[in-house]
């Protein structure tokens, strides 16, 4: 199935595979490059799910603001290897006592989510309720 690319109204990615590529050639991310056509693809569908997921105001949607293209590219290579939307444990082991063996548990700061700080600051203050807050004195 062919990649369709904002901002068609049936799209299932933000970028094409060409941005992409022009992205990760010019950050020098070699893991990107051997990828099929239709690794690439699914990737880009993923990382769209992901960086739209994220309440990306609607007026950096049309026209698509470069950061939200660079967030998606971020994402795929992200979604590619598994860890953008990868399982974590809400906690981390910190200690557990069993017998003579011990483990601590400690909460954790993420909610049990993955945090990916390059795609959080590429969509910061692009995103609905990203914790910005706008003071307007009296």
């Amino acid at each position: 199935m062919s990649l369709i690319v904002a901002p068609d109204p049936d799209f299932d990615s933000l970028v094409s595979v060409a941005f992409a590529d022009a992205y990760h050639v010019s950050l020098g991310n070699q893991a990107w490059e051997p990828l099929t056509l239709e690794a690439k693809e699914a990737a880009l569908r993923r990382a769209t799910q992901y960086v739209m997921a994220r309440r990306v105001k609607e007026h950096y949607l049309n026209p698509l603001h470069y950061n939200v293209k660079a967030a998606t590219a971020e994402a795929a290579l992200r979604a590619n290897d598994g860890t953008l939307y990868a399982d974590v444990e809400a906690q981390a082991v910190v200690s557990e006592t069993v017998g003579p063996i011990s483990t601590t548990y400690a909460a954790s700061t993420s909610g049990g989510r993955m945090r990916f700080p390059v795609i959080d600051d590429l969509l910061r203050g692009l995103i609905e309720g990203d914790g910005v807050v706008k003071l307007v004195r009296a």
